[in-house]
């Protein structure tokens, strides 16, 4: 509740324009019964109907044009809510540690961003509107109705606990199904991104089909998820409905006898069917949010999963030379091999000037150990120092700008070619891409391009060879003139003229540098000044 309320208070024209407007409107709909009333009793009495009618239409009017006004501008302020709550779940998801981010699904956060947002900024523009008129329009309609008669004024206010009563079952079984099919959402989202990121491998050789299951059943869930939801809905309805003619009925036949005794005018008649409707219809419109309040209660706890995520530490000691990185019997293990760390009590010490290869059999925690050295993983026990001082009390933004790294994936962002080689940093000139661009051997790749440094590759390199993505990986790195330079399998995409280059490479951006080196090429291991050996 605290968070929903957060949600309306963030737009002050909410609070104090759009409520009091849509409270003047929920009032104005009581008033028309009265009117009615009033202009039947002048009809059926014999008087002017003249001035009745003009009030009435009035009224009508009122209601008409204020209706649509009021609709529009809160949709307006939603979407804006909206928009806000995203970038906050976006700038939140920014601030992860990198092995959180790790552990988070590609669906599970676009989920997050888009239904789940969206959920909670229509309780501004559906939720919170009904809610008010509801409660307002249930309020005046029943002060209305036991001016009139204080029997039905009871007889009303009586009614409402009798229907949170009966229909409370429902708050909890809409609340369960709600959980099951954001679940259900959750998994069919990461399951469908995993299965498009693999589909054009998988087509290559005639075998995405094979790979459908999983797709199709986290589909196949999501829609039984959603089927028993409907169902619900269906009998909740129903019996709302029930309620509602079986309270019609009875206030139509007891006004009615009234009226044919002569006790009330005939206009009254009309007046207690309208505000009893009206006032059963507060009594649904506020019942029938039981439904979307449970999906919304969903939506705001997955919201809440990232927002109350603890903000990572700011500031600390800005690092300007990195000179030295040291291991102080250090350990992690991955979420699904916790009872096997992948690297376990490793402690070694990493100097400037010198190119350090780390060897050993696949799954000994070669690119671990990168990843620890460069923050985008922490240490679960252990202590990583950088010249002398624990990694934690560091500026991470200040280390991580003295770091170069290529990865034997050569993930690309979604940009053009200079975008990849400066990561859009405006400090690097043209001058300082040419030159990465040399050193890397991208030049003539450059060249070979339609658009030059302006011709846009997507996340996973399109339009350029491996060896090409390798060469512009490597330039991003270079271009960075970074204190610790980090080679995952550099060489694994290059042919053996760029492999020979390479090697020349290695030796020129050696001194002054930290360089760390996981490769299974026995010639760009032998040009390596120092050997460590990891063991599964």
């Amino acid at each position: 509740m605290k968070f929903l309320a957060s949600v309306v208070l963030s737009s002050p024209a909410i609070v104090f324009l759009y409520s009091p407007l849509m409270v003047a409107l929920s009032v104005a709909g009581i008033a028309v019964p009265f009117a009615t009333g009033r202009f039947i009793d002048s009809l059926v009495g014999g008087m002017s109907p003249a001035a009745p009618f003009a009030i009435l239409a009035a009224l009508m009017a009122v209601r008409s044009v204020m209706t649509p006004c009021l609709q529009r501008f809160i949709l307006s302020r939603s979407r804006n809510i909206e928009l806000d709550l995203q970038r906050r779940v976006l700038d939140s998801v920014m601030d992860f540690p990198p092995s959180e981010l790790a552990s988070l699904a590609d669906g599970t956060l676009v989920a997050k961003l888009t239904r789940d947002a969206y959920a909670v900024g229509g309780f501004a523009s559906g939720l919170y509107p009904r809610l008010l008129g509801a409660v307002v329009t249930m309020c005046a309609a029943g002060f209305a109705l036991h001016s009139r008669s204080p029997a039905l004024g009871l007889s009303f206010v009586a009614f409402i606990p009798l229907c949170i009563v009966i229909f409370l079952p429902f708050a909890r079984r809409f609340a369960a199904n709600s959980r099951s099919v954001r679940a259900k959402s959750d998994r069919a989202f990461a399951v469908l991104f995993d299965s498009f990121r693999s589909l054009p491998f998988l087509r290559t050789l005639d075998a995405e089909r094979r790979f459908a299951d999983a797709p199709r059943q986290a589909l196949d869930g999501f829609k039984d998820g959603n089927c028993a939801m409907d169902g619900l809905t269906v009998a909740f309805g129903a019996l709302l409905g029930m309620f509602l003619v079986v309270g019609e009925i009875a206030v139509l036949g007891v006004a009615g006898a009234f009226a044919a005794r002569g006790a009330i005018p005939v206009g009254d008649v009309v007046v207690y069917q309208m505000l009893f409707l009206a006032a059963m219809q507060s009594i649904q419109g506020v019942v029938s949010l039981l439904p979307e309040t449970a999906t919304l209660r969903e939506g705001v706890d997955s919201i809440g999963e990232i927002l109350a995520h603890a903000p990572p530490r700011r500031g600390g000691t800005r690092i300007h030379t990195i000179e030295s990185i040291e291991f102080r019997n250090v350990s992690f293990a991955y979420p699904d091999t916790a009872a096997r760390p992948i690297v376990k009590d490793f402690s070694a010490t990493f100097h400037a000037d010198k190119v350090v290869a780390l060897v050993g059999a696949n799954g000994a925690g070669k690119t671990t150990l990168l990843k620890l050295a460069t923050a985008a993983l922490e240490p679960q026990s252990g202590e990583i120092l950088v010249n002398g001082s624990p990694m934690a009390t560091l500026d991470s933004g200040s280390f991580r700008r003295r770091i170069g790294i290529v990865f034997q994936d050569s993930l690309l962002v979604s940009g053009t070619v200079r975008d990849n080689i400066t990561l859009r940093d405006p400090s690097f000139t043209r001058e300082d891409i040419d030159e990465a661009a040399a050193l890397s051997g991208l030049e003539e790749v450059v060249k070979r391009l339609p658009l030059g440094l302006d011709t846009r590759v997507g996340l996973w390199g399109q339009s350029l060879s491996g060896g090409e993505m390798q060469r512009l990986a490597i330039a991003r790195a270079v271009i960075r003139r970074p204190d610790i330079l980090v080679l995952d399998e550099v060489t694994n995409h290059l042919d053996a003229e760029a492999r020979e280059a390479f090697g020349k490479l290695l030796r020129r951006l050696a001194p002054g540098r930290i360089v760390l080196v996981v490769s299974h090429d026995p010639a760009l291991i032998n040009l390596c000044d120092e050997k460590i050996y990891c063991q599964i």
